[in-house]
């Protein structure tokens, strides 16, 4: 009969804590990638998002400039029954005039 070494308490001690650690680093580890991948479905939605914003403003930017054109506005005056000259209409492109 053999006769098996008794272990001490630290030995048992040290067995718990390092099964028991390992557990918890194991399902630790499964949270972050859930997380990390809940957090990333967040920031493609996100960034799809400001996508679509984005394209929309490049639109209405494109819209503006469409509406502004000299030969809008001579349709327009033309419409209403006004004469548009085009040498008397001064334009500018900046917001704030300088003074």
């Amino acid at each position: 009969m053999k006769h098996r070494a008794k272990k001490t308490k630290f030995e048992s001690f040290s067995q718990r804590f390092l099964i028991i650690s390992m557990v918890i680093f194991a399902f630790g580890i499964t949270y972050v990638r859930s997380l990390e991948s809940s957090y990333n479905k967040v920031l493609q939605k996100t960034e799809s998002e400001i996508k679509e914003i984005q394209d929309e403003i490049d639109y209405l930017e494109l819209k503006k400039q469409e509406m502004a054109s000299f030969s809008r506005l001579s349709n327009v005056a033309s419409e209403k029954g006004y004469i548009y000259n085009n040498e008397s209409v001064a334009s500018s492109t900046a917001e704030n005039p300088q003074q």
